[in-house]
């Protein structure tokens, strides 16, 4: 497959393959999907924080769409880590209550989609991780990108999925009920036809009418104007909770408790499943022998190729 590329090491890592969605030749075609992975991630330039920054990490993906939708998500990749930065910095130095994490990650989604290069036509999802100690770890999602954690037990060789982030389709009753509450309007295929829900609006470049596979997003003004919204749902989960229960599970205290996490776009998610993702990935960080983490993106990113490849004659 042409135009994978990759960044990373054996403990972290992004991989992307550029779509093909056909209309064109290959090489006229743009890949939208932005992502990143930060660590150790520094919010400040003090030598305090330079310490403290070692426990910290921040992840993410990306997905455009539209026109101009890899705009918006290079924009939200380059302009969200110092965005939030900021934020938490200016909360930490005054009062660490005015601002926590999971307030400041939704406020920077707000400021990106208000400052978000949207202004012809062009959008993009966001699924973020954000580790702020080694106790506390914040989600943010808008779209139909997914973020999710797994803990994989060393000696019983087993990956289990603690927590995944919700797709924010516009068939769900709550997402439904705000874009007709504001004018507009939801189109659900029927069952046998396949397909996903999406918000119908006018496209302002086309001005065709158009229909967005989701709910939640950064940028999409014209969409935004029938109801849909930046706003991320932000859940935070406990990493001590979490072990103590894996704990309390197993009568083998000496199984060690691994924890890792994976953000995805639905170029991946369509045609692999959560399980087979989190057994590639556990295989590559802690099982003796297993393939390269770089080398096991590559594997899966293979398989959902030829799923697309399969399915629809190009991804």
């Amino acid at each position: 497959f042409e135009l994978l590329s990759s960044v990373g090491n054996s403990t972290m890592a992004t991989m992307t393959l550029i779509g093909y969605k056909g209309g064109g030749k290959k090489a006229q075609q743009i890949n939208q999907d932005r992502s990143f992975c930060i660590s150790p991630y520094q919010i400040s330039s003090s030598l305090t924080d330079k310490g403290d920054a070692q426990h910290r990490l921040l992840m993410g993906v990306f997905d455009g769409h539209a026109v101009f939708g890899e705009k918006v998500s290079q924009y939200s990749l380059t302009e969200l880590p110092k965005l939030l930065a900021s934020k938490l910095s200016s909360s930490s130095s005054s009062s660490p209550q005015s601002q926590d994490p999971k307030q400041a990650l939704h406020d920077v989604f707000i400021e990106l989609d208000r400052t978000a290069p949207a202004h012809v036509s062009g959008g993009c999802t966001a699924s973020v991780i954000y580790k702020h100690d080694n106790r506390h770890v914040y989600v943010a999602n808008a779209g139909d990108s997914r973020s999710f954690l797994v803990v994989f037990r060393a000696k019983r060789q087993s990956v289990q999925i603690i927590y995944v982030s919700r797709e924010d389709k516009p068939s769900l009753p709550e997402e439904r009920a705000r874009v007709e509450r504001m004018g507009g309007r939801v189109h659900i295929p029927p069952t046998i036809q396949g397909g996903t829900s999406r918000v119908v609006y006018v496209d302002p470049l086309s001005k065709a009418v158009s229909g967005l596979a989701m709910s939640r997003s950064i940028g999409d003004w014209e969409a935004g104007k029938v109801g849909v919204i930046p706003d991320p749902i932000v859940d935070v989960i406990d990493i001590e909770e979490v072990v103590k229960n894996q704990i309390s599970q197993v009568d083998d205290e000496d199984d060690d408790v691994h924890i890792f996490a994976i953000s995805a776009t639905d170029g991946l998610m369509d045609y692999t499943s959560m399980e087979l993702i989190a057994r590639y990935i556990a295989a590559s960080l802690y099982v003796k022998g297993g393939p390269h983490l770089i080398s096991a993106l590559e594997q899966l990113i293979f398989i959902a190729a030829q799923g697309w490849e399969k399915n629809k004659g190009g991804m």
